[in-house]
């Protein structure tokens, strides 16, 4: 026999007949084998960046809805304050005039945890009562139990009130909020950090750790204020040459003349992905997001 192009020549009858040679049974194993272990490389390839793809969607999702809120909280406090006394009762008693609906008192309230402030933030020509507060997980302010914490934020049209400045006189209608925010901070006297509450619930992944051990490792995580106060020379606003104190309102001449002093108000959000849908299904971990906006106060 002859071989001739991997084919074998033999005759019937008197003719040539031509036949092809095949595959043997191991060549075909060892081809399955190689094509297995190409095809499961590539699904794990393509599984492992899908899961990075959606960890990194979960960053940017949490980035874009956090700008969004700091920008419009810049946006409102470049407005707070006008219209002004200035342009209605140029050397008058301001205070006086607090409760007039066509008046912005400019910053009204501030905490750690919440501001209110007036201005026409919307430019339809009316004052506005503008609010931002954190709430916590079960909804309550003062913030009391655990985060992930809500931002949320009121505006209404100011109303004119009879009798005494009130932080209460003006109504509110919480219509936007911002979640899984995690930083809660009311520091003590001359500290920058501290008293945040508990990050609730454990870690996704091995090891029982609760997500204050883990996500709060760096106490600034948790225990950096949301709100935070500067004057124009970019420190902690003092009367007298004694810091102020918070909490502060337009209430009484002396949380005036200490409300006088700020001129501008930092908001730091420190974001954690959700335990349902935001977090990496490889390791477990939730992504995190800081954001951080300083409004500047020009009226």
């Amino acid at each position: 026999m002859k071989l001739m192009n991997k084919q074998t020549t033999s005759k019937t009858n008197g003719m040539p007949i031509l036949r092809a040679r095949g595959f043997t049974l191991i060549e075909l194993l060892v081809s399955a084998v190689v094509m297995v272990i190409v095809v499961g490389a590539a699904v794990n390839y393509i599984a492992v960046v899908t899961q990075r793809s959606k960890t990194e969607q979960t960053k940017v999702d949490l980035a874009q809805e956090g700008r969004e809120f700091v920008d419009e909280f810049e946006r409102d406090i470049h407005q707070s304050g006008y219209p002004g006394c200035a342009l209605f009762n140029t050397g008058a008693n301001c205070p006086a005039h607090y409760n007039d609906s066509t008046m912005a008192a400019g910053l009204v309230y501030i905490s750690n945890t919440k501001i209110i402030f007036e201005g026409d933030v919307d430019g339809d020509g009316l004052v506005d009562s503008v609010q931002y507060r954190i709430v916590d997980s079960a909804g309550n302010f003062p913030p009391i139990g655990t985060c992930p914490c809500t931002m949320q934020r009121s505006q209404v049209n100011k109303v004119p009130v009879v009798g005494a400045l009130t932080t209460t006189g003006q109504g509110t209608n919480f219509s936007q909020e911002l979640q899984n925010i995690v930083n809660s901070g009311v520091p003590a006297a001359g500290a920058a950090y501290g008293g945040g509450l508990p990050i609730a619930g454990n870690v996704l992944f091995a090891g029982g750790a609760t997500n204050d051990a883990y996500y709060a490792a760096v106490t600034t995580f948790k225990d950096a204020p949301v709100f935070s106060f500067f004057d124009q020379n970019g420190l902690w606003p003092s009367v007298g040459g004694v810091p102020i104190a918070l909490p502060q309102d337009y209430t009484t001449p002396a949380g005036q003349a200490a409300l006088l002093q700020i001129k501008s108000v930092r908001l730091t959000l420190n974001l954690l992905g959700s335990a349902t849908t935001g977090y990496d299904v490889k390791n477990g971990v939730r992504p995190v997001v800081t954001l951080v906006g300083n409004g500047r106060r020009n009226n």
